[in-house]
């Protein structure tokens, strides 16, 4: 079931993987031109209010790191990366249902969990493969442009990356073992996905509205300081380890208990 599963899902991420690598090896070749009018930049960004400059996750361009937080890795990243995880993610028990061939999966003489966990983990492989593959192609691009790759903090961007990918990914599959429909699975975990951006943006620009932090992804997403410091905030990323992690174990539940109505 898992060769199948990865079967499955294996051009959606080849296309979504060249995307991201085509986007990373573009985005770094701008580098040069903003080194050399960084102090300029730098100027114009603090020109910007600091809410604003922390919901983008833009800091300064002085730096190789920090341009690639800004440019590509806090924000834009993220954003593809949750539209790949939300489109499967939701799909791994809906879209069964909405096809018609649950019966057909469930013929399968396996206990339900075993079928979904082997689909959670060819979807937590192809998030893997999307990390992967976009620091790969930093590594690479800088090559290009005079940068020596640091490939530990590279690496520790990396598992940042893939961590992300686990908690939309877990409660994607949570809305999909509970909802008989792919839209309303994929409806709903974009919806979650949306209101944590905006309650990082929303707690930045009032300390009324502070306390929404905790409820953005975001805040726990740091890819660029893992870059810089050559290791990931590990509390950073057990908490989006751990929303994935018990997102996954309730959808197993439910699967396993849940009547099947096509």
């Amino acid at each position: 079931m898992l060769r199948r599963a990865t079967v499955d899902l294996r051009t959606t991420v080849a296309w979504f993987a060249l995307g991201m690598a085509a986007y990373a090896l573009l985005i770094v070749q701008f580098w040069p031109a903003m080194k050399e009018n960084s102090e300029l930049l730098a100027q114009y960004i603090r020109s910007f209010p600091e809410a604003l400059r922390q919901a983008f996750g833009i800091t300064d361009f002085t730096t190789f790191p920090s341009f690639l937080g800004a440019e590509y890795l806090n924000l834009m990243w993220p954003l593809v990366a949750s539209v790949f995880v939300v489109m499967t993610g939701s799909a791994v028990v809906a879209q069964e249902i909405d096809r018609g061939t649950v019966e057909l999966w469930l013929s399968v003489p396996e206990r339900r969990w075993r079928l979904l966990v082997a689909k959670l983990v060819a979807l937590l492989l192809g998030i893997i493969a999307l990390a992967a593959v976009s620091v790969g192609a930093i590594a690479m691009g800088s090559a290009f442009v005079g940068e020596a790759p640091n490939l530990i903090g590279l690496a520790a961007a990396g598992f940042v990356l893939a961590a992300y990918g686990v908690a939309v990914g877990g409660y994607c599959a949570l809305f999909s073992s509970f909802f008989s429909e792919r839209g309303k699975a994929a409806g709903l975990g974009a919806a979650v996905t949306l209101a944590s951006y905006l309650a990082s943006i929303v707690s930045g620009l009032s300390k009324d509205a502070e306390g929404l932090k905790y409820v953005a992804l975001t805040t726990v997403f740091h890819p660029q300081h893992a870059i810089e410091s050559g290791a990931p905030t590990w509390t950073e990323v057990g908490a989006l380890l751990g929303i994935g992690v018990v997102c996954a174990i309730a959808a197993l539940v439910i699967f396993e208990r849940r009547d099947i109505v096509p």
